[in-house]
């Protein structure tokens, strides 16, 4: 397979046909006609791919050679000098579960329609619905410490959750609630802090459209760190 293509064996799985990703760095035409080609030629169906935004006239290539923007994600870092986010009163935070799921499926399926995915309209909400669904499974059942589910309780009740990864760097990639205004969610942002260690605690991406979220991850202290440009290709588009 060429140096920019990679077949997704999870993803063509989970969604039931073959599914690559392509390194669309600095692509010119002549590039972008091989990676199809070459994408073809082993039967993929839909290809990913990501661009650096200061790459800005080869975004207008991509769309013109069929690449469809679905997402402009903004990943963000929280600083360990930032000010401390208070405990709530009535909140405690633990460990979650599969037993947690739902009581927090209303804040799970909440999520969905802001995935690239449900952007998509060959995708859909549906996909997007159990692709969000499936990963917060994964966090509730991992117990290699790599994938966390993360519940912060009130008053005994699940309000708030977040999934957290630990590679390749520490990083909060959902969160959820059923109380807003509580406090639950951000508190939940503060434990993960901790667990970061000394390093910048990651968060994100977040789609530039989903302005709840980027208000949230403000309030909480993050900042922006990088904003990456999110593409489709349909092999069998016109």
């Amino acid at each position: 397979m060429g140096g920019r293509l990679e077949l997704l064996d999870w993803d063509s799985e989970f969604f039931g046909f073959p599914i690559g990703s392509a390194d669309l760095a600095a692509a010119d035409r002549d590039q972008l006609t091989a990676i199809d080609a070459e994408a073809r030629s082993l039967g993929i169906r839909c290809l990913y791919g990501a661009l650096e935004p200061t790459e800005a006239p080869n975004s207008i290539l991509l769309q013109e050679c069929g690449w469809r923007l679905v997402e402009a994600a903004t990943m963000f870092d929280l600083r360990t000098d930032e000010p401390p986010i208070p405990c709530p009163d009535g909140v405690v935070v633990r460990i979650g579960t599969t037993d947690d799921l739902d009581p927090l499926a209303d804040a799970i399926e909440r999520l969905a329609p802001w995935s690239r995915f449900a952007a998509d309209p060959r995708f859909g909400i549906e996909a997007a619905r159990r692709l969000q669904w499936a990963a917060t499974e994964r966090a509730a059942r991992d117990t290699s410490g790599q994938h966390e589910l993360v519940v912060a309780d009130l008053f005994d009740h699940p309000v708030a959750f977040i999934t957290r990864c630990l590679e390749p760097s520490p990083r909060v990639d959902a969160v959820g609630t059923t109380a807003e205004g509580s406090g639950a969610a951000r508190y939940l942002i503060e434990h993960a802090r901790a667990w970061a260690g000394d390093v910048a605690l990651l968060g994100g991406p977040i789609a530039a459209r989903n302005v709840h979220a980027l208000r949230y991850v403000s309030h909480c202290g993050y900042r922006v760190r990088a904003v990456t440009y999110k593409y489709h290709r349909w092999l069998d588009d016109e």
